[in-house]
């Protein structure tokens, strides 16, 4: 794996927290072109949090590898990723795929105990936020976005908000397929012999 490929894969796997903590075994070859994230905070910081995750994609070369990567992400969301994502707390509510033509998406619905448990955000005294970094675009948000560091962005909210909301995509993935074509002929039971 070239060190530029590497880079991309370690910052689009970090935009997936949520779908990496679900899958312990998630191979880095599965890249997603957009995230989308709405959280309803309550009083006591508890919360609901709502990730989308939009074109989920493969770099494999072969469909066997294709098949693979889609078993392996198939198998991790559906059994030991959630194990291992609730045990900070977390509680997964609801997850579901959907394809539409040549886009595969995923819903992940989760509950949480506190802010620290919400998937990239940081919490300070007077401010929520979320770092985006220089290889990802803003679609849209309903915070402030601030210049940051090495030409990334932050999305900034009050402490005190409610409902956060923002839309982030990639600017360049490298060469992949759409696992849409696999979910649609499997559905959530993935093809035998393909882990």
């Amino acid at each position: 794996m070239t060190t530029e490929r590497a880079m991309k894969t370690t910052r689009i796997l970090s935009s997936l927290m949520l779908l990496a903590a679900l899958a312990l075994v998630l191979p880095s070859c599965l890249l997603i072109r957009t995230t989308e994230h709405r959280i309803k905070l309550n009083e006591n910081g508890s919360g609901e949090a709502m990730m989308r995750l939009i074109d989920i994609r493969s770099d494999g070369k072969s469909d066997s590898a294709l098949a693979r990567d889609y078993s392996i992400m198939m198998a991790s969301v559906q059994k030991e990723g959630v194990v291992e994502f609730e045990k900070g707390g977390r509680k997964v509510t609801s997850k579901q795929f959907s394809a539409s033509g040549d886009t595969l998406s995923a819903e992940i619905v989760y509950s949480f105990p506190n802010l620290d448990e919400v998937e990239g955000l940081k919490v300070k005294k007077d401010e929520l936020f979320v770092v985006v970094s220089d290889g990802r675009e803003i679609v849209k948000t309903n915070g402030s976005i601030e210049s940051w560091t090495k030409n990334s962005h932050r999305i900034v909210w009050p402490r005190n908000a409610k409902r956060l909301m923002y839309q982030i995509r990639e600017k360049t993935l490298p060469e992949s397929s759409s696992l849409a074509p696999l979910y649609e002929k499997f559905g959530s039971n993935p093809p035998e012999g393909a882990q």
